[in-house]
């Protein structure tokens, strides 16, 4: 909700004030801000203390606290803190077994005229395998409001639930065009299988730079370089700080030691500027790479990696990269060895004290919203070969 009033206020700009003030309305929001988790010894369950907390982002419906192996989670009582006025049910702090899957939680307005649904799930370090396959064959409209506006993307957890680990700048693009762009219209978009184009006929992901319009253009964000990443976009960021909106990386519990995939690339005619100026004799490059990262700062804080920091922050344990990618008409392979920067606790890693974040995107300078309008980048069948953490 806090999503739509952010774009409601950034469409209208201002506010006519009035000499008489009448009665508060009722609050019309209904969201969980946050979910955290009180037991007296957090250490057996979880990794971290901060673990204990998950923020939720505004485009967010699924919850999930990492938890330790063997952890019992049949009697679990989630606590919420939410927006002003609002109910929820199950009862916030209710008692409830977990291990069959999530358990959905129904938070209604103060004003009683608007609800959503949350799933709220305990995740265990997962199953194990050689090699992690993403090949982008599971997509689908977006399911938070305003829905059915874009995709998103998501693999299976070892269960057959959504893993919810995909994201894209979609809902960020959202706030610039409305609500009247088309689904295959926006910088992220499926390309189904069968379809003339793609590798092998399975299913890819083609992502093209895009122009923002005007209101891209008010803000200082031009163009929308098309992207995919593992981790979380926090729209709420977009017109406070458009870095902060990648959050990239999902928690894992294996090393990986290889990245391979497939792409092909085709930059725009004109680069331009912050200013949308063209910078002449200027060339666009798609980009494609791998994180591996400590998500855990030295004061114990959980932590994403976001726009301004995913390449060069000192949390960074080890990167592959492929070089910046020049026109490239073919499906072509790479595969690329992880360069290992620090030492990797296994300890750490057993308990997911490191997040994975696999970036790609249509422009490589596309977070500073510079690039070429029509640069597209086509991505598929990524490939994570892994070594296991101790047990």
């Amino acid at each position: 909700m806090k999503y739509f009033k952010l774009m409601a206020a950034a469409m209208i700009g201002s506010a006519t004030l009035t000499s008489c003030f009448k009665d508060e309305p009722l609050n019309a929001e209904c969201d969980i801000e946050q979910a955290y988790i009180h037991v007296d010894n957090p250490l057996e369950m979880f990794a971290n203390y901060t673990d204990t907390i998950v923020k939720v982002l505004s485009n967010e419906q699924d919850i999930t606290f990492n938890v330790k192996r063997h952890t019992d989670i049949s009697n679990m009582a989630p606590l919420f803190r939410l927006t002003e006025g609002a109910k929820i049910t199950p009862e916030n702090g209710s008692v409830h077994d977990f291990t069959n899957g999530p358990i959905i939680y129904k938070v209604t307005s103060q004003d009683g005229e608007w609800n959503r649904s949350y799933s709220v799930s305990f995740s265990f370090p997962p199953v194990f395998y050689e090699e992690m396959k993403y090949d982008f064959e599971e997509y689908f409209l977006n399911e938070v409001k305003p829905v059915n506006k874009y995709y998103v993307w998501s693999d299976k957890n070892d269960d057959g639930t959504r893993a919810n680990n995909w994201a894209t700048g979609n809902p960020g693009y959202n706030l610039s065009v409305g609500n009247t762009a088309k689904p295959n219209t926006y910088p992220t978009v499926p390309i189904p299988a069968g379809s003339e184009g793609t590798l092998d006929g399975t299913a890819c992901v083609k992502l093209t730079t895009s122009d923002t319009g005007a209101f891209g253009m008010m803000y200082k964000m031009p163009i929308a370089a098309g992207n995919l990443f593992l981790g979380k976009f926090d729209a709420s960021q977009a017109m406070k700080d458009a870095m902060k909106t990648t959050q990239f990386g999902i928690p894992v519990s294996f090393l990986p030691i290889r990245f391979s995939g497939y792409y092909k690339y085709q930059r725009g005619n004109k680069f331009t500027d912050k200013k949308k100026n063209v910078v002449e004799g200027k060339l666009d490059y798609g980009t494609i790479y791998a994180v591996l990262y400590d998500n855990h700062n030295a004061e114990g804080e959980a932590i994403f990696l976001d726009g301004s920091n995913v390449q060069t922050s000192e949390q960074i344990v080890a990167i592959a990269k492929v070089p910046d990618i020049d026109n490239t008409p073919e499906w072509t392979h790479f595969d690329l060895e992880f360069e290992k920067r620090k030492e990797i606790d296994m300890e750490k890693l057993k308990n997911m004290g490191y997040s994975l974040a696999i970036v790609c995107s249509s422009s490589v300078d596309g977070a500073s919203f510079m690039g070429a309008i029509g640069s597209t980048l086509y991505v598929d069948k990524f490939r994570i070969t892994c070594e296991k953490g101790d047990e």
